[in-house]
């Protein structure tokens, strides 16, 4: 059983211990608070390119957009009939007997 005053880490840290503590966390913060006011810069500043950039595509269709869309409509469908060979007997049938 623990004693009541065994684990007090309030009483073993000094004054000058705790300001170093404060003082990391407070830069870290501030990095912290730093990367975050650039990223959202960033992103503000990218986010009307993008736009613009969007519009464009959808305004002005490239030819290799409209190449892509004219083979889609000649595509051809190709039928078949399939069916589920077991492994046991494809090792049975010799080679030219195979479907």
């Amino acid at each position: 059983m623990t004693q009541p005053g065994q684990f007090r880490v309030w009483r073993v840290l000094g004054l000058r211990a705790w300001i170093t503590l404060i003082l990391a966390l407070l830069v870290t913060v501030a990095i912290l608070v730093a990367i975050a006011a650039v990223a959202i810069g960033v992103f503000l500043f990218l986010l009307p390119i993008f736009v613009v950039i969007a519009l464009l595509y959808y305004l002005f269709p490239s030819k290799f957009r409209t190449a892509r869309h004219y083979r889609r409509e000649e595509a051809s469908i190709i039928d078949g009939e399939f069916r589920v060979v077991d492994s046991v007997e494809i090792e049975q049938k010799p080679p030219e007997e195979r479907p």
